[in-house]
């Protein structure tokens, strides 16, 4: 019997070791993954107190996903690249960065370096109960999805610009804002890809990062900036009148409510995206007395229209009028009136310029 018990636990013995991956021992990995062809990462641990099997298996896959990332980015900072290259991307993020900043609505952005193509394995010792965990990725796999991603990232960014030039051609410069925000941080993807490419590939230069194309939609991005920078252009056409005399406060009021949006007030329609024309007239409506308090009620009638400038299209047309009362007198009332149907027609014309 005690004869078969160690043959028992021996048979044991020898099918765990014969379960190990090729990469759980220090000689393994360095056989199987050598320095100069890989970038690897390795973990191992205990399962703590309260925690499932998958929990710490993928506390330590994250570990050793850590490392072998940290590994990449000590390598990526301690190669210096040829010269010229070096400077050609100090100088291309440079140029990206000063266009960034004067489009004072774009979106902070930090890059956390991601590897394409790298593998993350784990495993349990059945004779310890340690868990090891293993990434790694090959140096030639690693360069050519980098190059991968490169191009993937430029063909998306010319994309995405091809769709911000046909919205600002069609007046829509909200839109295109809103994508240009989009767009903006792809760029730092991009740029932080090719300095791991030119640190891992020794053979790298401006044609496998695409430094061209990527210069180009620089250029294309920067001229996007410059003419969304200013806002949105419109020429307002505001005709306010009160029992014949003309009440410019409401053109004041609109203008207030629309600026803080971007808005800039152009004096012709040419260069106008929006062109809106309000007609507004007050009438008198009633007097009521009461308590030998009087109390006047007025009406205002407002008709709106918006076009857009680039195409004359008439994308809304329609009227609202609003009551306002006083003790005073007419006027005063359809001052009021005036005040509470200002903030309207300005939800209004935001509402159908940023459709």
């Amino acid at each position: 019997m005690r004869n078969l018990l160690i043959f028992l636990l021996s048979a044991l013995s020898l099918t765990a070791v014969a379960q190990q991956p090729n990469w759980y021992s220090d000689s393994d990995r360095d056989f199987n993954y050598p320095r100069g062809q890989y970038f690897v990462g390795f973990a191992e641990g205990q399962r703590q107190n309260g925690e499932s099997m998958e929990a710490a298996m993928s506390r330590l896959k994250n570990a050793a996903k850590v490392e072998a990332v940290s590994t990449i980015r000590v390598h990526v900072q301690n190669t210096t690249v040829n010269q010229a290259l070096s400077q050609t991307l100090r100088t291309m993020e440079g140029t990206f960065r000063q266009s960034a900043r004067e489009f004072s609505s774009a979106t902070t952005t930090n890059v956390d370096m991601e590897i394409p193509g790298l593998q993350v394995e784990a495993w349990r010792n059945p004779q310890t109960g340690e868990i090891a965990a293993f990434a790694y990725v090959k140096k030639a796999t690693l360069i050519r999805q980098l190059e991968k991603k490169i191009t993937v990232g430029l063909t998306k960014i010319e994309t995405s610009l091809d769709q911000i030039d046909q919205l600002i051609t069609s007046g829509q410069k909200i839109q295109a804002r809103e994508l240009a925000q989009k767009t903006l941080p792809q760029f730092y993807e991009i740029d932080e890809t090719q300095k791991i490419l030119a640190a891992v590939d020794e053979n790298a230069d401006e044609e496998t990062l695409q430094l061209q194309e990527t210069r180009t939609l620089q250029h294309r991005l920067t001229g996007v900036i410059a003419d969304l920078k200013n806002g949105i252009n419109i020429y307002l056409i505001c005709n306010a009148y009160m029992f014949g005399q003309n009440y410019t406060a409401l053109k004041g009021e609109i203008q207030g409510a629309l600026s803080p949006m971007g808005c800039t007030f152009v004096r012709s329609g040419s260069e106008a995206d929006w062109v809106v024309t309000i007609t507004a007239t007050a009438r008198e409506y009633n007097k009521s007395d009461f308590g030998g308090v009087s109390s006047y009620f007025a009406y205002v009638d407002a008709k709106i229209s918006i076009e857009k400038g680039a195409t004359g299209q008439r994308i809304y047309e329609d009227a609202i009028s609003e009551k306002g009362g006083h003790t005073h007198n007419y006027e005063q009332a359809a001052r009021q009136a005036y005040k509470d149907i200002s903030p309207k027609i300005s939800e209004i014309i935001k509402g159908q310029i940023q459709q």
